[in-house]
């Protein structure tokens, strides 16, 4: 016998319930060969749901014969009803869920009311008056064994003590917090509902639920909007009022800081492009010696011993101060320069990180200073965070954002070699880095950085005194004079004038503003989520969640995007390490191959140095850069790493709650080259750039057929199998990124890497 059964479900308000999966089945399934399901279905958009199935004559016989509808939310019964079999056509009716909250809807829109489409939405359940336990102190030894048995995560490190890390990682033992209850994606009308089933919220003590509402962007990683809590939900559907967000935040490359237009942007500015260090601190030199009226720098670290500007002795004019050569005659101490400025009538003002956790040399840089006019002040860390945005501003016409600290260990040349002798004494190997220097409007920004710091300080420790009152680079007069011609290695290809810059910043929380501001982190969401052929990041770290779980879903939406990355192999943060790793195998890599046998990513490190007749004499060249290069129209250097510290809060050293505060001072410029036609400024800067890592000039170079990353496996192999003959020679030339822990263990693996799959290749 055919038979139908069908009804309607609906919520408290009686309003129908769409989406809810059901089953229908009978008591008995002695007439049925595998079980007694009857069939599957899911209420439409009213609410309806109608099944058909074949009913035995023998079984219409019986007495007492019922059919049961379970509806179900991932596939566990929410509720269920029967009714008598007393006709071939069974209607149930319309059926009123009363069981409880089992969903939220909404709608996301934008500042003129019209829906925002493809965001994520994630309900959470916040458990209010109950116990949170130390998940630590719960699992105990059980965390940690599970931890050292993880060959990936070599000695656990950090990962140990962070209690975020291992919820991400162990998710199922952590259920004492906010529980997940369901997400969705805002359809075309702006449109979301989430459903989930009452056992994620349902615990003693709390069976009602407290929901909040996230946003989060259109890769489903970074969060923009948290809604209140709302608290013991008791509608079946709980109906969330419209949530607003600015359509600027979520599309385009601008970052505005939750507002609807762009933050910190202007136009008409001149900038220089300073690849190494050698370069940027002899330009350093050139402003610090010229300055009329004043001097503000913000740095991370300062020895007053530094010496940033070498001569040549040899009276061979060919000779430059960046050539390779033991006889060399050296400048003055930046310090000194500096009080010699403070003597001529300039105002020099410095502020220097000091902190609880970091090492600092505050006390150093202060009493080298203190019978001078030269005001030195503190900004005073106290975790794993600092103040760490390197920023000179002279005059209010002439300005760096600056990539290393003032020690003598980071100067170097675009050589990179291991014995540079003006490293003097600390010379702890090769060092690659990249500055900015600048002219025109943007200057206010960097100088607004200054003052609004320096005044906060004022409030801190000086009871408001010495304030500064005004940001004098306004209206000031755009230098057009280029003297950088002078500069060692000067490329006027990385010098550019008339362009439009953004500055973003990184701000610790509770010091220029309470929640302190992530624009480094929205630049690099709106560059990441709008990628098309290519993601080039060249960074100290790699350990940022955010970044991590961005690049993955962009890798999945874009199955032609490649990814190019330059990072250390061993970081100078020693826990870095196993996080970086655990990032790459999170994107997708496999740690046991090599780092570039992935269709899409391909990560290298940098090497200077020799390695002939067996004799090993290479090094890692450390990279201490902040760039990245998106489809070559939008571009980012400064001061800001790829880790939590850097651009969200220092979950590297435990969780989100005790990390919020802990971020980063950071100052990073935004170059964008959008029109029609181009202007060629970013690509030219990314094949100056890659041509040192390279070892090759590629200014002419046109993009390979399979994209940009094949040049980079090639030049990968190709030195490899230098490498494997025992004939390779590099000066910050690049290898592929090997997870061992120092350099001669790194050149075993690759080599043995590599020889397991070179009949593979014809390269």
């Amino acid at each position: 016998m055919e038979c139908k059964v069908y009804g309607q479900l609906v919520d408290d308000k009686k309003q129908p319930i769409s989406s809810i999966q059901l089953e229908a089945t009978v008591d008995d399934n002695s007439f049925f060969t595998d079980n007694n399901s009857l069939g599957q279905a899911s209420t439409d958009k009213n609410g309806e749901f109608a099944i058909n199935f074949t009913l035995t004559p023998e079984f219409m016989e019986k007495d007492n014969n019922q059919i049961k509808i379970d509806f179900l939310i991932d596939e566990k019964s929410v509720m269920n009803i029967s009714k008598d079999i007393e006709d071939e056509i069974i209607d149930f009716g319309i059926i009123k869920f009363d069981n409880g909250n089992i969903g939220v809807e909404g709608r996301i829109i934008d500042e003129k009311g019209e829906p925002i489409e493809g965001l994520t939405v994630i309900a959470e359940d916040v458990d209010y008056g109950k116990i949170e336990l130390n998940p630590l102190e719960l699992i105990g030894s059980k965390v940690k064994s599970l931890i050292k048995n993880d060959n990936s995560i070599p000695d656990g490190g950090i990962l140990g003590r962070s209690g975020d890390f291992i919820k991400e990682r162990y998710n199922s033992l952590f259920f004492l917090r906010d529980d997940y209850l369901g997400s969705a994606v805002t359809d075309e009308n702006g449109y979301y509902r989430i459903i989930y089933p009452q056992e994620r919220y349902r615990e003693i003590l709390d069976k009602e639920p407290d929901i909040k509402i996230i946003v989060k962007d259109k890769l489903g990683v970074f969060g923009l909007r948290k809604t209140e809590v709302h608290q013991n939900i008791t509608s079946v559907i709980k109906n969330i009022d419209d949530i607003l967000i600015n359509r600027a935040e979520i599309e385009g490359w601008l970052v505005t800081l939750n507002s609807d237009s762009p933050s910190r942007l202007t136009s008409n500015n001149n900038f220089e492009i300073l690849i190494d260090n050698h370069q940027a601190w002899e330009k350093i030199v050139e402003v610090v010696d010229e300055a009329k009226s004043y001097l503000y720098l913000t740095q991370f670290v300062f020895y007053p011993e530094l010496i940033p500007k070498f001569f040549a002795s040899s009276s061979d004019p060919s000779v430059s101060s960046s050539d390779d050569f033991s006889d060399y005659k050296s400048d003055d101490a930046l310090a000194k320069k500096l009080l010699e400025s403070e003597k001529r009538g300039v105002d020099v003002k410095i502020i220097i990180n000091e902190n609880r956790v970091v090492p600092d040399n505050y006390d150093e840089l202060y009493d080298y200073f203190k019978d001078s006019k030269v005001e030195v002040r503190r900004f005073p860390a106290k975790g794993p965070y600092s103040m760490h945005a390197k920023v000179l501003v002279a005059d209010g016409k002439r300005s760096f954002i600056i990539g290393s600290p003032f020690t003598q260990s980071y100067w170097d040349t675009s050589k990179h070699d291991i014995n540079e002798p003006r490293r003097l004494e600390k010379n702890e190997g090769p060092i690659h880095d990249v500055s900015l220097y600048l002219e025109g409007p943007v200057i206010y920004n960097l100088e607004e950085f200054f003052i609004e710091l320096w005044n906060y300080l004022s409030d801190l420790d000086f009871e408001g005194e010495n304030k500064i009152n005004e940001n004098k680079s306004l209206n000031k007069e755009i230098i057009n004079n280029n003297t950088s011609e002078k500069l060692p290695d000067f490329n006027p290809l990385l010098r550019v004038e008339d362009e439009s810059l953004q500055i973003v910043r990184s701000i610790t929380p509770q010091t220029l503003s309470k929640k302190g501001e992530t624009g480094v982190l929205e630049a690099y969401r709106k560059a990441i989520t709008n990628a098309q052929d290519f993601i080039y990041l060249e960074n100290q770290y790699f350990t940022n969640k955010y970044i991590i779980g961005a690049l993955k879903k962009a890798l999945q939406l874009n199955p032609d995007l490649q990814i190019i990355m330059l990072i250390n192999e061993v970081p100078d943060v020693p826990t870095y390490r196993s996080w970086q790793h655990y990032g790459f195998e999170f994107m997708g890599l496999d740690l046991g191959k090599l780092m570039i046998d992935h269709p899409q990513i391909g990560v290298f490190a940098k090497w200077s140095g020799r390695y002939q007749n067996r004799k090993n004499k290479l090094r890692n060249c450390y990279i201490h850069s902040k760039v990245a290069i998106v489809d070559d129209v939008w571009a980012t250097l400064g001061t800001s790493n790829l880790d939590g510290s850097s651009l969200s809060c220092s979950e590297e050293f435990g969780s989100r709650e005790i990390s919020q505060n802990h971020r980063n001072m950071e100052m990073n410029t935004i170059m964008f080259d959008m029109d029609s036609p181009q202007s060629g400024n970013i690509e030219n800067f990314r094949k100056i750039l890659w041509s040192e890592h390279l070892g090759t000039d590629i200014t002419n170079f046109e993009r390979p057929q399979e994209g940009w990353l094949d040049l980079w496996k090639d030049k990968g192999y190709k030195n490899l199998s230098q490498l494997d003959d025992e004939k390779i020679s590099l000066h910050g030339g690049i290898l592929p990124y090997s997870t061992k822990t120092n350099p001669k263990e790194q050149i075993k693996d690759l080599i043995e890497q590599y020889r397991r799959i070179k009949g593979r290749f014809n390269r």
